[in-house]
């Protein structure tokens, strides 16, 4: 087939990946998704390619108030595992012998996390000791409940955790290759694409890497890659908790973490074209609301280069 007559299906594909990333996607969205795969080999094909592009782009790159969903209460099975067993069904069913859309849905453990959110939603979550978990947009949280442990997999995002003091049980929350472990606390979480950033709000939390521990007081953080850790530095709490108040703000910020929180806040991907570029350091602060609007302010402040080649395919590179 010629390569013009592909671009469609291309397109459809990448929007159709769009979607199914999305928390906010519908029985109906999936259906749909599913006639569309349905219709023949093309579809399959660009399905199969569009995903890998997906895959190697999460490798390159990466409001409170009436946005926030009634709390419900965790650790109690509900219609959540229910609407899980049927995306699977229909994702299974729909990509049969199509081995590269079935290995993007294998490797993202995301799409079956216990609670997401999406990138128009932030969510409390009621945990059964009185605990709450403040999950920001675009995040993806498992809860693992026994007598002896709490324990929590942030599989993705970003999230606020209140834990109560429980003296049977401690309070673990594993992102990436860190591990944070606490009596009681409140702390922030933030799982980037290379590392991940633990933030101690109020009393204590013991972070790992490296083995035995960093001890976070309040208003420390420390950032765990690569089976290490770096700080703990003193930070200010408003300004890692700004998600809350539909704010980024950056004082110093990697431009590949700062992106990567970016992302969160739009459909598709924000792509750094140069590695070089990743280490620039971003001072600002910008609203979510309008990511686009964001991206054209940093990228002018850092003489970057923005193309949209998609709604959901948006490229920074250097000024030539």
């Amino acid at each position: 087939m010629d390569e013009d007559d592909q671009a469609p299906a291309r397109q459809e594909a990448l929007h159709w990946l769009a979607i199914l990333n999305d928390v906010d996607t519908s029985e109906d969205d999936r259906r749909a998704w599913a006639a569309w795969l349905a219709q023949g080999e093309t579809q399959q094909r660009a399905w199969a390619n569009a995903t890998m592009l997906w895959s190697r782009l999460d490798a390159l790159a990466p409001e409170r108030g009436p946005g926030v969903i009634a709390p419900p209460i965790a650790n109690d099975p509900g219609p959540r595992r229910l609407s899980r067993r049927q995306w699977m069904g229909t994702a299974a069913a729909a990509v049969t012998g199509i081995v590269a859309g079935g290995g993007y849905v294998a490797t993202h453990p995301e799409f079956f996390a216990d609670y997401r959110t999406g990138i128009d939603t932030s969510r409390t979550i009621a945990l059964a000791d009185g605990s709450t978990v403040e999950l920001a947009r675009s995040t993806a949280l498992s809860v693992s409940w026994s007598p002896r442990m709490r324990h929590m997999t942030l599989h993705a995002g970003q999230a606020l955790f209140d834990a109560r003091y429980d003296p049977h049980r401690p309070f673990l929350v594993t992102a990436g290759g860190a591990v944070m472990r606490t009596d009681a606390a409140l702390f922030d979480v933030n799982h980037l694409t290379d590392s991940t950033l633990v933030t101690a709000i109020r009393d204590e939390v013991t972070v790992t890497p490296p083995v035995g521990g960093i001890r976070l007081a309040a208003s420390q953080q420390v950032r765990c890659a690569n089976g290490s850790a770096a700080g703990p530095t003193t930070v200010d709490p408003a300004f890692v908790l700004a998600w809350r108040d539909n704010r980024l703000v950056a004082d110093g910020m990697p431009l590949a973490d700062f992106v990567t929180e970016l992302s969160r806040y739009r459909r598709g991907r924000i792509l750094i074209m140069d590695p070089r570029l990743k280490a620039l350091p971003v001072t600002a602060a910008v609203s979510v609301t309008d990511p686009d609007a964001a991206i054209a302010t940093i990228a002018a402040s850092l003489r970057l280069r923005v193309r949209h080649y998609t709604p959901w395919l948006v490229t920074l590179s250097p000024i030539s």
